[in-house]
């Protein structure tokens, strides 16, 4: 016997390619290898260790034969003892586009939601559980009993080089359709596996707003927009940022003079009263908090606060601003 033949030897790979898995994750490997690693986990994995608990003995095909006089059967009708192994790898991959979505929808009822680590560990955990219940079920049967993993099997079901089928005919036609069948797995594992791994990903964003944390019913404004001659007050504005990296801004805050409103009002005067930089990680926010004194009076002023990714020019514009905010303001 070889030693890949061994009736552990294919759950013991499962949860060897599982942990490996993890480990790919968790050590953030990136790029070919990492779609290598986690593309079986998506893919067939679990569906293998639940096939394998399901049915821990080997597939036999035999014939019972009945007696004419009592059943009114003259031919003996063929019957089978569990599966082979190109059934349990067919089995698996429809197996696991089952089980994975089930684990997300599982997820999404968590705190943490439909994220990596939840999806991962409930998916490894999922199916490290099957593949110690399938070795049980497995020890538990007599040795003769016990499915054990056999390439040669394998190839021969694949090519169908045996050519009696179980009903004792010959028939060269499940050469073609075992080849076909193959093929298509072979497309839908690498299709669905690459799109679970490397999901399509919209172009990046930054949110920039008015901090209303502290907004409530009795507020008259959501910033501060009314100063008195020398006051000074915080505004606070939120970075949000879904750029998929980690980013660095800097927002500057300028008090103008117009002569309208809108962002074709002509500017009249600009006095840049703060400037802060801020790192932000994707899918964070941060609070960026302006102390602001205006020393222009009138109620044609405004605040407006720009956002740079990287650095900010020594004169921020309207255009050259990644973002912006237009907030009036009276000062008395």
């Amino acid at each position: 016997m070889s030693p890949l033949d061994r009736w552990y030897v294919d759950l013991s790979l499962v949860a060897f390619a599982t942990g490996l898995a993890v480990l790919t994750v968790a050590f953030g490997v990136t790029g070919a290898l990492r779609t290598a690693v986690i593309v079986p986990l998506v893919t067939v994995l679990p569906g293998y260790a639940f096939v394998s608990f399901l049915y821990p003995a080997v597939g036999n095909s035999a014939v019972r034969t009945f007696d004419e006089n009592q059943r009114g059967l003259r031919n003996p009708l063929p019957t089978k003892d569990g599966i082979d192994a190109l059934e349990r790898t067919v089995f698996a991959v429809i197996t696991t586009l089952f089980i994975v979505p089930l684990v997300a929808v599982a997820a999404n009822f968590t705190p943490w939601g439909i994220t990596l680590y939840p999806l991962l560990f409930g998916t490894t955990g999922l199916t490290l559980s099957l593949t110690v219940g399938g070795l049980i079920r497995r020890y538990r049967l007599p040795a003769e009993r016990r499915y054990t993993p056999q390439i040669s099997e394998f190839l021969s079901n694949v090519t169908y080089s045996d050519a009696g089928n179980a009903f004792g005919t010959a028939d060269s036609k499940r050469r073609l359709f075992n080849v076909a069948l193959g093929v298509s797995l072979l497309l839908l594992v690498s299709s669905v596996g690459y799109a679970a791994v490397n999901p399509p990903q919209q172009d990046g964003f930054t949110e920039f707003y008015v901090n209303t944390d502290n907004v409530t019913g009795d507020t008259q404004s959501m910033y501060p927009a009314q100063f008195a001659a020398g006051e000074t007050r915080t505004l606070s504005v939120n970075v949000t940022n879904k750029e998929h990296e980690q980013m660095q801004y800097e927002a500057v805050a300028h008090i103008q003079r117009t002569n309208g409103t809108g962002a074709d009002a002509q500017v009249l005067e600009s006095n840049r009263v703060a400037a802060q930089s801020v790192t932000v990680d994707h899918s964070a926010t941060r609070t960026v908090n302006f102390e602001v004194s205006p020393s222009m009076r009138g109620s044609d002023l405004r605040m407006v606060v720009y956002l740079y990714r990287g650095e900010a020019p020594a004169d921020p514009t309207m255009d050259s601003a990644y973002q912006s905010l237009r907030l009036p303001i009276t000062v008395a």
